[in-house]
This record gives structure tokens, C-alpha cells and sequence, in this order.
């Protein structure tokens, strides 16, 4: 078997355990200051991760389906790249394939209350009051894709 030279290792890694890992041939995912994309043969980085939607482009389907990429929920954590090896830690993440509609419920509630708090800078206001409409949004697709 061929060794694909334009591909790398991506592993996603949440609270609940190891949620992807797979062999990529692109990855977009949310920095803290906008998006970043790795392909093959990307220089070492390590970055801070914000609030997004990761999308990741499978060399071949790797899905029961025969899908070529996924789509994560990723909210804070760090990415970190080397060797051809993309490592996500996040505190929280979920696989938008069939998210249930309790998890996008029990983010939603979290940032809610996060947002109720005083202790917050305006920053950090502003950062909470993006993720909540980002979450509401999501949760308006979930609805809408049962029906």
C-alpha cells in the first residue's frame, strides 16, 4: 500500500472522550482571532482556540456513510500541530452528526448563566453574548432538521 504524502493525522480531543480520529487532508477550525486552516506539511503551531464550527476533509470517506468530511462544535481549548499531527483539546466540543438537541440545550443554559454574571469584562461579555447567539442558532437547525 502507498503512503498518501498529502495527508495528516487529526485528533480531536473533549471531556467525553477521544470525538475524531482520522487521517485529513485539510482542517479549518476557530482560533481565538479567526480561522485557521492546516493542510500537509503545515509549520508547528500551537494556537488558542475560540468559538466555531471545525470542518475537516477526509482523504476518502472514513464515515459509515461514505462522507468526506465532519463538522465539530468547538468552543475554546488549543490546537496544536506538529509533524503532520493535528491535536484539538477541548473543554467543549460535539459532532454536529446528529447533535442532540439536549447538548446544544445544556451549552445554551451554560452560557446563559455565564452571561448573568458580573464579573465579567467587556470582552468577555462580548465573547459570551457571540457564543450564545452561535448556540441558539444551532439549536433553531437542530429543530428544524427533525422536521
Amino acid at each position: 500500500m502507498a503512503i498518501d504524502h498529502a495527508v495528516f493525522q487529526c485528533v480531536v480531543i473533549a471531556p467525553q472522550g477521544t470525538l475524531l480520529n482520522c487521517t485529513a487532508t485539510s482542517v479549518v477550525f476557530p482560533a481565538h482571532d479567526g480561522y485557521a486552516g492546516i493542510w500537509h506539511g503545515h509549520m508547528p503551531m500551537l494556537c488558542k482556540l475560540g468559538l466555531g464550527i471545525m470542518e475537516v476533509k477526509y482523504q476518502a470517506p472514513q464515515r459509515p456513510l461514505g462522507e468526506d468530511q465532519a463538522f465539530l462544535l468547538i468552543d475554546g481549548g488549543f490546537a496544536l500541530h506538529s509533524s503532520n499531527v493535528l491535536t484539538i483539546i477541548a473543554p467543549e466540543a460535539v459532532s454536529l452528526e446528529n447533535v442532540p438537541a439536549e447538548k446544544v440545550e445544556q451549552m445554551l443554559e451554560k452560557a446563559r448563566k455565564k452571561l448573568s454574571s458580573a464579573v465579567y469584562t467587556p470582552q468577555q461579555r462580548q465573547d459570551e453574548t457571540r457564543k450564545l447567539s452561535f448556540l441558539t442558532r444551532l439549536a433553531q437547525l437542530s429543530v428544524a432538521a427533525k422536521h
